[in-house]
């Protein structure tokens, strides 16, 4: 579909037309993107751990190698602050209906109570720790 707006584009404002996205939704795209991550590392984890508990049978030393991969690419594409933020979410955030858990700003001594990905999604954004593109 969008090959076919792209293509509709070029014949009306010719080979110099530039289309380009726009901020909102470019947003909208890392947020999307960040839930999913957050949603399918974190069911990935419970799993893993569901197995060893459940059978003994424990896939940490085969997934480690995994999770490293994702970490370094989340480094790159986000930085260091958001990798570090994600995977605190998805190995040491349990219950966050029934328990607080927070981000905390040293600078400001602020603190944002997250209890879902989407929360946790815009207080890394208030906070401004997307690494700059």
């Amino acid at each position: 579909m969008k090959e076919k707006i792209r293509k509709s584009l070029l014949e009306l404002g010719g080979i110099n037309l530039q289309v380009k996205e726009s901020k909102k939704s470019l947003e909208n795209k890392r947020k999307k993107l960040f839930i999913n991550l957050i949603e399918d590392l974190k069911y990935v984890v419970n799993r893993g751990d569901s197995l060893d508990r459940e059978y003994k049978i424990n896939l940490l030393m085969f997934e480690d190698e995994y999770y490293k991969i994702i970490e370094d690419i989340l480094i790159e594409h986000w930085g260091s602050l958001v990798a570090e933020v994600v995977f605190w979410w998805v190995y040491e955030v349990i219950d966050p209906k029934k328990y607080n858990y927070y981000l905390f700003e040293k600078e400001t001594d602020k603190k944002i109570i997250v209890k879902t990905p989407i929360q946790l999604y815009n207080a890394v954004k208030k906070f401004k720790l997307f690494k700059k593109q």
